[in-house]
């Protein structure tokens, strides 16, 4: 066979359980990740998993209760079906996860233990080791991959990079009424060695992640650097909400750690230079704020030229010597080896880039606007966090939708031509949609043909002007700034450093472009110079969508054959 029905690109949650479904269920799967199955952001994640189960219910939480706080947090520009669906189907996934060998915590009844976080108004998180549940959730379900692997249902390829998507001319579309003109048939592979490979599929599922390495500071591993929402981009997939990231408000400030929002859902307090608690005069929840709320308010006070500190030792006091480290363990042991006691002192904080609300735009069985191309996870759009998302709720969201991704693959490309147009259409009832037409609207997204573009872009310097004029705070002056410079920047090369830093600029260009024309503050997308709340357009608040248009197909390295 020289095709499969099924690519997933990237090894968390997402890509991980969606090539175990599709492994399952009995399709032909290849699963591909740029380093080893292990270098996620999942991996990394010490929050945990919200779903509302029997004993939350019976505590008095609903998933009525999940989906307004999801809502809310989202500032109301989420997809209310899809939050919708997302957490009516949570505690199934939560079983299943168990069923694949997961291991959640549990109290002294043998109960699930559930842990409170930000912006949720029941103790409804559930966490694996403390907090290393992305640790344990990726690993139980790296073993049961392995186990596919091993009875031949699964081909997993490590250290294999993508740097394009094939395509080709859609014989199903009609040029005159439908946008899915092109047909996504498969990946191009960047192997170790430097050796480019096709690899044909029916389907290609992008679960690469985020893209936080576009910033100086960040709680992302070196691996996210937004690699399949840039190739989605550049072929023509719609993006939307690209304007939403997302600030952890509690990076360890020296040492670059993230300390998890737990932390503070235990009780700790944020603390300014004089020794001061503020957050009670911003926010009714204090600590347990929006994110956006916190991270902004520690921004304010960093900019004025004090500190914050993350104080638990009033934690450890009402619970007793040693209750940190059984709470945190790693977070206690990654924190000693920078020279802290969480338990003894106030730890130093910043915000730093964690999470991307925008991506491709997907419906809520993960297709794309194009043909053969659907995403899940980080990488994914489907509309679930709104402006900003509710703590726990990535696991979550990367669960569902992966799953609901493979269990709902169109059979052939005429079925998938058909759902990309629904995807298409569906996105203009809610959306205002613009696919730039004229060069200097796409200026750095074409880095080796770009004439006008005569800097090479070092990474350091891309963080650098994200970090000062994409971050917390934005105005126009900063980013009409950036998009100059962007302008100037290219990324030439062909290794692996070269396709990252390329996709860094495609997408610092694009989230850019999108801060500028919403000019307004919602959520995690906060304009000092204009502050004002959007107004509903139609009964929706608005969401921008953006596209290139449709790209030539990609030539194949060899003969492409489908299944």
């Amino acid at each position: 066979m020289n095709g499969t029905e099924l690519v997933v690109v990237g090894s968390g949650v997402a890509g991980l359980y969606a090539a175990l479904t599709a492994a399952v269920r009995g399709l032909s799967v290849t699963l591909l990740t740029k380093d080893k199955l292990e270098d996620s952001n999942s991996w990394y994640a010490q929050g945990g998993l919200s779903a509302v189960g029997p004993s939350g219910a019976a505590a008095g939480d609903s998933i009525a209760s999940h989906i307004a706080d999801t809502l809310t947090a989202g500032a109301q520009l989420n997809d209310a079906d899809a939050v919708a669906i997302m957490c009516t189907s949570a505690w199934g996934h939560v079983r299943r996860l168990v069923d694949f060998g997961a291991e959640f915590d549990t109290d002294a009844s043998g109960a699930f233990s559930l842990g409170l976080e930000a912006a949720h108004a029941h103790p409804r998180i559930l966490h694996a080791g403390g907090d290393a549940t992305g640790k344990g959730l990726a690993s139980a379900l790296i073993l049961a991959c392995r186990a596919q692997q091993a009875a031949g249902r699964l081909e997993i390829r490590e250290h294999a990079f993508v740097t394009d998507l094939l395509t080709e001319e859609n014989p199903y579309a009609d040029p005159a009424t439908d946008d899915a003109t092109t047909l996504v048939t498969g990946v191009r592979v960047l192997g170790a060695d430097g050796a480019g490979e096709d690899l044909p599929a029916r389907a290609v599922l992008l679960a690469t992640g985020g893209a936080g390495q576009l910033f100086a500071a960040t709680t992302n591993p070196q691996g996210a650097t937004g690699d399949g929402a840039a190739l989605a981009y550049r072929a023509g997939a719609m993006m939307a909400d690209a304007e939403f990231i997302q600030f952890h408000p509690t990076l360890v400030s020296p040492g670059g750690f993230m300390v998890s929002e737990a932390v503070r859902g235990e009780g700790a307090v944020l603390l300014d230079e004089h020794g001061k608690r503020f957050m009670q005069d911003i926010h009714p929840d204090a600590e347990l704020a929006p994110r956006d709320v916190v991270a902004r308010a520690i921004h304010a006070v960093r900019a004025q030229g004090g500190t914050v500190h993350l104080d638990a030792r009033g934690v450890e006091a009402r619970h007793g010597a040693g209750f940190l480290p059984r709470r945190f363990p790693s977070i206690t042991k990654e924190l000693a080896k920078l020279g802290y006691d969480l338990a003894a002192e106030p730890v130093p904080v910043t915000p730093a880039a964690h999470y991307w609300m925008g991506g491709i735009l997907t419906n809520d069985t993960g297709a794309s606007t194009l043909p053969g191309l659907f995403a899940a996870g980080e990488t994914a759009c489907t509309g679930v966090h709104g402006a900003n998302r509710l703590a726990s709720n990535s696991l979550l969201e990367g669960l569902v939708f992966a799953w609901r991704t493979v269990v709902n693959l169109p059979a052939d490309a005429a079925a998938a031509t058909a759902l990309a147009g629904a995807v298409s259409n569906g996105a203009v009832i809610k959306m205002i949609a613009a696919r730039p037409a004229g060069a200097a609207q796409t200026v750095g997204l074409d880095h080796d043909l770009d004439e006008t573009a005569t800097e090479e872009v070092e990474l350091s310097a891309l963080q650098d002007l994200a970090q000062a004029h994409l971050g917390v705070e934005r105005t126009a002056e900063g980013l009409r700034t950036a998009l100059a410079q962007l302008a100037r920047w290219r990324a030439t090369g062909k290794d692996r450093a070269a396709h990252e830093r390329a996709n860094l600029l495609t997408l610092a260009t694009l989230i850019a472009t999108a801060a500028l024309e919403r000019d307004n503050s919602i959520g995690a997308h906060y304009r000092s110079d204009a502050i004002a709340s959007p107004q509903p357009v139609n009964g929706h608040l608005p969401r921008n969508a953006r596209a290139l248009p449709a790209a030539a197909p990609t030539p194949s390295l060899r003969t492409k054959t489908l299944v």
